[in-house]
């Protein structure tokens, strides 16, 4: 029995169930310019602002991000997906600052604790020092007068309050970063002398403006609120970090000063409430400042506790 020729532009030896090149294209289902995850491959995590897909069979979902919902069940329609990221709340940083604590709060509590021990105690052996060396009747003047070892003092204090402040900004973004907090969190810090140095310099910076009026020292203050983000968290060295702090608080100014003014509002509160509610206060204006550093530059912002 012979057999019809093949169509025009066909090769002979073309097996019949094999589509020709004008007839294949990709599976539906596969993904613009690669290939669909594999059985066992986790699904990646959207950025924010999109809904999470719903896995193939064998694929495992990875956590929410802060403010993104659960994929659909079967047979349920999927909410439309947002075009952008929505613009930073300040209500919003505190109220996941709370949840952030409550996730962790031990580890926090004990953490305020000692950065409140560690700062009265060097305050008070610098007082008792300048009160011994000061004369008779004149002890109402020791902060102003000069005394090279009570100034030792402050200084080797002031640099242990650094590097306790350093860790809750360490620890405050591991918990946007989803991740559970211990107490041996907080006893490293990354990039510790850059960060350090950073601190040193925007200090200076901010003596020099003060005696130029004041206003000067306060607002290279404000501009430099999240160096010490960037130098933990992109490991940028210390001239770096204040750049990119100064960059990011310019371009988002009343942002970051209602965020000052709300932290100082909580802080005062806390401090109200005797002295106590400074131990939950600290930690939730560190835990805020790290949603609104996230946030501000675009980053990830996960569910407290989402990530182990």
């Amino acid at each position: 029995m012979s057999q019809s020729p093949p169509p025009p532009g066909e090769s002979p030896d073309r097996i019949p169930d094999e589509p020709r090149d004008d007839e294949r294209h990709d599976a539906p289902w596969a993904p613009a310019g690669g290939q669909p995850p594999q059985y066992g491959q986790q699904v990646p995590p959207p950025q924010y602002g999109q809904q999470v897909p719903p896995p193939q069979y064998g694929q495992q979902v990875p956590p929410p991000q802060y403010g993104q919902q659960a994929p659909p069940q079967y047979g349920q329609h999927a909410p439309p997906v947002a075009l952008q990221a929505p613009p930073v709340s300040v209500g919003e940083a505190f109220r996941y600052a709370w949840q952030g604590f409550k996730v962790n709060a031990g580890p926090w509590v004990l953490a305020a604790l000692v950065m409140l021990v560690v700062s009265s105690t060097g305050t008070s052996i610098e007082r008792t020092i300048r009160n011994a060396g000061a004369p008779s009747g004149d002890a109402g003047w020791v902060m102003m007068t000069f005394d090279p070892a009570a100034s030792l003092v402050n200084i080797i204090f002031t640099i242990i309050n650094f590097a306790i402040g350093a860790a809750l900004v360490s620890a405050a973004l591991r918990t946007v970063d989803g991740r559970r907090i211990q107490v041996g969190d907080f006893l490293s810090v990354p990039n510790f002398l850059q960060a350090l140095l950073a601190a040193v310099l925007l200090s200076l910076a901010m003596f020099v403006g003060i005696l130029l009026l004041v206003i000067p020292g306060l607002i290279i203050g404000v501009l430099g609120m999240f160096y010490l983000h960037f130098a933990i968290d992109r490991r940028l060295s210390a001239v770096d970090a204040l750049r990119a702090s100064f960059v990011l608080v310019k371009d988002n100014l009343g942002t970051a000063v209602l965020f000052i003014l709300a932290a100082l509002g909580v802080v005062i509160l806390g401090a109200l409430a005797l002295v106590v509610g400074l131990l939950v206060a600290f930690p939730l204006v560190v835990i805020a400042s790290a949603f609104v550093y996230r946030r501000l530059t675009g980053g990830v912002v996960m569910v407290p506790g989402s990530a182990g």
